[in-house]
């Protein structure tokens, strides 16, 4: 054993151990941060950390075999291998980091979010106890309701539906939900309905703690549904001792009907609205208006219609967008007859008027929703899309920001925000935030849209190819030849030219006809006209997009670098104005030049 010790001294074992020890785990706090910033899979942390230990026994066998009279000597050959063996997983590093996506609680979520305190809620869907499974829209409303009240409390920080249902089914401790939505509170219940009896049971966590600080359960007839929601939310805003904003009037409630018929019809399209797809959207429709029917006063239910209305043609073909909107109108300012205060109303108001280039309106229109209801999600991304188009990218960039502290978990206000990063030229977060989408959505058409933007800005053909692809697949079957026409194309493989004519001869949206072969946005066209050497054309499509009169289309492709080689063209300059924008990079691109 004397000899053995004295070995062990003799090739320095010991403290070779221990320096790779040390070694080790700094590297692994290392990868810890890396790991959380990118969203690795767990299993990709385990390997790394399996290869550590195995490159343990590595480095002891080496120091034992080399070890002669207390130095170390390593061979040429092996040199090289550790060398490769350090590029190797240097590259795999580099490519994990590149096409990992984000969490959603990173990189869909602010970085700047409010730090959790004890004024920070999140409601989880209730629990649907009924024997009827059929009726958790019923049991998911009854949170929503209670949510939307709290979410008017200036003092509250309250998580968006969207991000706090998105947890519905999974089995995940508290805690860690309330990490991910960035919020100190969480609130979980249970509904149980039967017949016209109703049972719900509600409980307000300290996710700091994980113990339950209030806890209460109803037992009632199911007429008094509104006034338990009302009772649970006062709770609540006593427990965090803040005042409710909006207190419902006496004989009046939250939800704005005692009709039982109506309220249910309501909920069961909010369900449908929150899917945002064309089918449900329809459906959608269908209901709120049955439910207005049922209850002419109900203002939610012309609050429904007006939001379905207002985003209806992004996502159908079947209605031109001039008349969504004008839907959209009539049925928002019916809502605020009946209830002046409504926040999704002013909403829908001032994001139609941003589609109609009334800036000033749209702007004051939204800040308003904010103002009634602070914790509105929607309102501050509907608003960062605004600020854009009107060349604000920095504030725009700012109400996305904390539309997404509101709603990490949200699809369109990341995609939103992944746009945004894309008008400042900040490809790379963008690319990484709606890699974080496709994690969560793989399907998701507007990330595949982005991603793929940026990596055909960045040459990498083979990647773009992929997103497009994917796209065709998800949005437009007929558009399945497109990614490989384009990547050939700008890869000098195919023929520029013929691809740029026939991109400039698309007509407004052209995403949503199946025959026509693109399933890109129109403002993404413009610079990928620019981008295969037709600047002419280029400017041509531009200005058809900007005679629909449409926000979203023209304006949007001018905040895009993509289109730099066109900006300072008179022809240029003539839609800024026509889309009563500003260009932010006029000055910058084009210096004293004038047109």
């Amino acid at each position: 054993m004397t000899g053995f010790i004295a070995r062990l001294k003799q090739r320095k074992l010991v403290q070779w151990a221990l320096a790779y020890i040390a070694f080790a785990f700094a590297l692994i706090q290392v990868l810890d941060v890396i790991a959380q910033r990118f969203a690795w899979p767990d299993q990709i942390e385990k390997l790394l950390i399996l290869a550590l230990a195995i490159g343990f026994v590595v480095a002891l066998v080496l120091a034992w075999y080399h070890g002669e009279r207390g130095a170390q000597r390593v061979s040429g050959t092996e040199i090289v291998i550790l060398a490769l063996l350090l590029a190797l997983g240097g590259g795999l590093l580099w490519r994990f980091a590149r096409n990992a996506p984000a969490s959603a609680t990173v990189a869909i979520a602010n970085a700047n979010a409010v730090s959790p305190d004890r004024k920070s809620i999140a409601v989880l869907p209730f629990v649907n106890m009924s024997t009827d499974k059929d009726n958790e829209y019923f049991s998911d409303g009854v949170a929503e309701e209670i949510l939307n009240v709290l979410a008017r409390v200036p003092d509250l920080h309250v998580a968006a539906r969207t991000s706090s249902f998105s947890f519905q089914g999974r089995d995940m401790a508290i805690p860690a939900i309330a990490r991910a939505l960035g919020v100190r509170m969480v609130l979980e219940g249970s509904v149980r309905k039967q017949g016209d009896r109703v049972r719900i049971g509600a409980q307000l966590i300290d996710a700091a703690t994980d113990d339950e600080v209030w806890s209460q359960t109803y037992d009632r007839e199911l007429k008094d549904i509104f006034a338990i929601q009302d009772e649970i939310a006062k709770a609540i805003g006593d427990e965090l001792k803040v005042k409710l904003a909006g207190a419902p009037q006496p004989g009046k409630n939250s939800v704005g009907t005692t009709d039982l018929k109506a309220y249910d019809l309501y909920l069961r399209g909010i369900a449908l609205w929150q899917q945002r797809r064309e089918d449900a959207l329809w459906q959608a429709i269908g209901l709120f208006e049955q439910s207005t029917k049922a209850d002419p006063k109900f203002a939610q239910g012309y609050v429904g219609q007006a939001l379905v209305y207002s985003v209806i043609g992004d996502y159908s073909a079947r209605i031109p967008i001039a008349e969504g909107l004008a839907r959209a109108t009539d049925s928002a300012e019916r809502a605020l007859a009946l209830d002046p205060s409504s926040p999704e109303a002013y909403a829908t108001l001032g994001t139609v008027a941003a589609y109609q280039l009334r800036r000033p309106a749209a702007d004051a229109l939204l800040s308003r929703a904010i103002a009634l209801q602070p914790s509105f999600a929607t309102a501050y991304q509907w608003r960062g899309t605004l600020l854009m188009s009107n060349g604000d990218l920095a504030g725009g960039l700012a109400s996305l920001e904390r539309a997404s502290a509101l709603d990490p978990r949200s699809l369109i206000v990341a995609e939103n925000r992944a746009f945004v990063l894309r008008t400042l030229g900040r490809d790379v977060e963008a690319r990484a935030i709606c890699m974080s989408v496709l994690a969560a959505e793989p399907s998701y058409a507007g990330c595949l849209d982005d991603v793929a933007m940026v990596d055909l800005r960045l040459h990498d053909f083979t990647e773009a190819r992929t997103m497009l692809e994917r796209l065709a697949a998800t949005k437009n079957s007929g558009a399945a030849a497109q990614g490989r026409e384009l990547t050939d194309a700008l890869a000098s493989r195919g023929d520029r030219h013929a691809l740029a004519v026939r991109y400039a001869a698309l007509p407004f949206n052209s995403n949503l006809q199946p025959g026509s072969g693109n399933a890109l946005q129109d403002y993404d066209l413009v610079g990928l006209i620019v981008q295969l050497d037709e600047p002419g054309l280029a400017l041509e499509f531009l200005e058809r997009e900007a005679k629909t009169g449409i926000n979203g289309y023209a304006d949007w492709a001018m905040m895009l670098p993509a289109v730099d080689p066109i900006r300072c063209e008179p022809r240029f300059i003539a839609v800024v104005k026509k889309m009563k924008t500003t260009d932010p990079y006029y000055a910058k691109v084009c210096g004293d030049k004038r047109g």
